[in-house]
């Protein structure tokens, strides 16, 4: 089932828990009153529930190990993964692994979250998204560690749905876009920071089948 002019907002792993965040709510008023469905997805209570509250709290509230959060989605979203790789990342930032020793072995936790848990939650994501119909299009606001989990939770879902339109976009992003977003082909816009006014127009051409303005450019 397909919801043709809906547009579902994505909060997705690791923002950090707490109060519900007003910035997706904002932007489904201004998408409603533009004539849009909207539906707001908490994303974060599925990855929560597998690895425990402890563990996701360090990954989302220290700046030192929430690169460790991003890492954990890297290769779902780039469909790249190497051994070597891997342990130099591991062997680099070692220092900061510290924070993590709550989960006893943190570079084989971490290879399991990555390799076993996370499918299982990608997996989860896209039947909540599917589940109330299709949407046309999806929207994803990135803060702090949470890009590539976005362009994981993007890449499935564009997978499975190849007419579904991407919208990325947040403070999390970099000033200039270079890696991650250069390998990204399943994102069909990029809405920069200070342009939260053009997002509705922006997602009412997506869903039009109109195309990209520039404001979204990728």
């Amino acid at each position: 089932m397909e919801s043709p002019r809906t547009v579902a907002l994505l909060d997705v792993p690791f923002r950090v828990l707490g109060p519900t965040p007003l910035a997706p709510y904002r932007l489904g008023a201004q998408l409603r009153a533009a004539g849009l469905a909207v539906r707001v997805h908490d994303l974060k209570p599925a990855l929560v529930a597998r690895i425990g509250r402890g563990a996701y709290r360090e990954l989302s509230e220290n700046d030192g190990t929430g690169k460790f959060g991003e890492w954990l989605f890297s290769t779902h979203a780039s469909g790249d993964r190497g051994r070597d790789a891997d342990d130099a990342f591991l062997d680099r930032f070692a220092a900061d692994l510290g924070p993590l020793r709550v989960v006893g072995d943190p570079r084989r936790w971490l290879r399991r979250v990555r390799d076993e848990v996370v499918p299982e939650f990608l997996a989860e994501a896209c039947a909540s998204v599917e589940a109330a119909g299709v949407p046309a299009a999806v929207a994803f606001a990135c803060e702090s560690f949470q890009t590539n989990a976005a362009l994981a939770v993007g890449r499935w879902l564009k997978r499975r749905h190849p007419q579904l339109k991407l919208v990325l976009g947040g403070t999390g992003l970099p000033a200039e876009l270079g890696q991650p977003f250069c390998p990204a082909p399943w994102i069909d816009a990029v809405s920069r920071t200070g342009t939260d006014g053009l997002l509705a127009p922006l997602l009412q051409a997506l869903v039009a089948g109109r195309p990209r303005c520039e404001s979204g450019e990728r």
